[in-house]
């Protein structure tokens, strides 16, 4: 049917049609032809066509690949600390992702209160205990303790919190029953009296996108607004 509709068009309209139809071809066949990492299968491993055994890696499929939105290069497959080189737009884009999107993760908001939730709760079950003992010693004495009244003074269950670890998946992660590897936690973010995620992430600085033990790993949710940010990116690129 196509070919028919060709061979009726006018020479200049046939030469367009083939041109478009070898393009659409081309970049079919370019994307089913890219490898990506065993270890993450959404990062596109694009080989340089002018460095022999240098490859640059991306969330986008897209030929040539931008640079300045790539995670990185390497010059070994999988890459390791020696061989990768980090882009440090990447990991600001990475980051920025992070910091509005993070506490809105699924897996984290449940891993949170998994790790936090219980230890909130025990905290304030003491201060109770302490506030209930010393009412009993305050009605059985009149006199109450100078110390118990300073300690349960201390002891303030509205402002109980901490920060909760946002951890790279490459390697196994349990929330709080494993302390992960500095290079290995992206950022913290804020835990309030509940044991709920309430924003505040905190970069960390010692965090790296390649270790010994694999490359970059996020949550199914966050890797996918990182994705989201990256197209953006590439089509403001594009529309330049």
């Amino acid at each position: 049917m196509v070919n028919t509709s060709i061979q009726r068009a006018g020479p200049v309209l046939r030469q367009c049609i083939k041109y478009h139809a070898s393009t659409n071809s081309f970049s079919r066949t370019t994307i089913r032809s890219l490898k990506t990492l065993e270890q993450n299968k959404n990062i596109y491993i694009h080989p340089s066509p002018t460095t022999p055994q240098t490859y640059t890696l991306t969330y986008l499929p897209t030929t040539p690949p931008s640079q300045r939105l790539a995670i990185g290069t390497t010059t070994t497959i999988p890459p390791t600390p020696s061989t990768f080189t980090e882009n440090p737009h990447f990991r600001t884009l990475l980051m920025s992702t992070l910091s509005t999107h993070a506490a809105n993760d699924p897996d984290l908001i449940n891993e949170a209160y998994g790790t936090w939730g219980a230890t909130m709760g025990v905290k304030a079950s003491v201060a109770k205990g302490m506030k209930r003992d010393r009412k009993l010693h305050t009605e059985s004495t009149g006199t109450p303790s100078t110390s118990t009244t300073e300690n349960v003074d201390k002891v303030d269950t509205t402002s109980i919190g901490g920060f909760h670890h946002v951890v790279d998946r490459r390697t196994p992660y349990y929330g709080g029953m494993r302390i992960p590897e500095s290079q290995d936690i992206l950022g913290s973010l804020q835990v309030d009296g509940d044991g709920k995620l309430v924003g505040g992430f905190v970069e960390c600085e010692s965090y790296r996108l390649v270790t010994a033990d694999g490359v970059l790993g996020l949550t199914e949710y966050l890797e996918g607004k990182v994705k989201e940010r990256i197209e953006e990116e590439e089509a403001k690129e594009k529309a330049m």
